[in-house]
């Protein structure tokens, strides 16, 4: 698909993300109608209990929704890039895995109620990541294999610790929350949850988009990649602190999202045929779009709240399947 192509391609998707946001902010379990929306952002007056439930609760929550769907897409996009692997996600050097282990430390310690959780989720993924490449600094050849292998290790140690942390968990107060939370959800998102995510989100962000065309570069074989004027080492060090502070600070919030950051990118790819710039800011928000769809279907079509992860695996799980029957062997450059 030509260049032109794809940005009409980006520019429907955008307008269909900003429909959808616009969507979110009238589903729910409290009644909020477009003209009460308008009202609040036109400064008018409404009824206290709607502005409240809007601007602390159903706001926040559609615009992380949105912050995840992007995050974790773009992850995703950079991880299978960085590994030229198509099943490369979060997951893949343990930032998941460590952040819900730091997650279920601060449910067990602190409490399932407690505002340090997401702060021990935070730094549980930093921590899991810094060993995945301590390892792989210290194994014989530092190539990506190593990587990969220490993120493998890293995460079975990982749930190793999650399931010694029930092992002791109290089963009346602490049993149910640490499920709860690997399941992913925004059911609890405020906006102070979304301004603790921020300061980690937009600078990781920042640093992604200085290094942009270095990134797409790295999607070529190390010798290429450094014949163009590359260095691989640091530059691929810069990308994954990027990422992982990025995923950790939406997790430590959200939970365990998953597929997300698999689908968007394969979607994306589908389209354009390509991996560029392109196919990274059509990845994102298709991702957007993903999180938008699973977060109103896990509040406005049943009577009981549905953890955002088991809607985003029955997304994710047929995808596998038809690109298994269809894949045709995409490049990672």
């Amino acid at each position: 698909m030509n260049r032109k192509r794809v940005n009409k391609l980006i520019c429907v998707f955008c307008v269909l993300l900003f429909f959808l946001t616009g969507l979110s902010l009238l589903v729910g379990k409290y009644p909020i109608s477009m003209q009460e929306i308008v009202k609040i952002f036109t400064g008018q007056e409404v009824d206290k209990a709607t502005y409240d439930v809007f601007m602390t609760l159903r706001l926040p929550r559609t615009f992380m929704a949105v912050l995840t769907g992007v995050g974790l897409s773009l992850a995703g996009y950079i991880y299978q890039l960085l590994f030229k692997n198509i099943l490369a996600s979060p997951d893949i050097i343990g930032v998941a895995s460590g952040a819900n282990a730091g997650a279920a430390l601060g449910i067990v310690i602190m409490g399932a109620g407690s505002v340090l959780v997401p702060i021990y989720a935070f730094f549980g993924g930093i921590l899991a990541v810094l060993l995945v490449m301590l390892f792989a600094n210290n194994s014989h050849r530092n190539s990506l294999a190593s990587i990969v292998l220490s993120g493998i290790v890293i995460s079975a140690m990982a749930e190793a610790a999650i399931m010694i942390l029930k092992l002791f968990a109290d089963p009346n107060s602490e049993l149910a929350p640490l499920e709860y939370w690997a399941m992913g959800g925004l059911s609890a998102i405020t906006a102070s949850k979304v301004l603790w995510v921020l300061p980690f989100f937009l600078p990781g962000m920042l640093v992604l988009f200085l290094v942009r065309y270095q990134i797409t570069i790295l999607g070529l074989s190390n010798e290429e990649a450094s014949a163009l004027g590359v260095r691989v080492k640091v530059i691929r060090s810069v990308v994954l602190a990027a990422t992982t502070v990025i995923v950790s600070a939406i997790v430590s919030v959200t939970g365990l999202v998953t597929f997300i950051g698999l689908v968007a990118p394969h979607g994306a790819r589908m389209l354009t045929q390509k991996s560029n710039l392109q196919t990274a800011a059509l990845s994102c928000i298709l991702g957007g779009i993903l999180m938008i769809l699973a977060d109103c279907a896990s509040r406005g079509f049943f009577d009981i709240e549905i953890p955002i992860s088991i809607l985003t695996s029955f997304i994710g799980a047929p995808f596998l399947v038809i690109l298994m029957i269809k894949r045709r062997g995409w490049r990672f450059y």
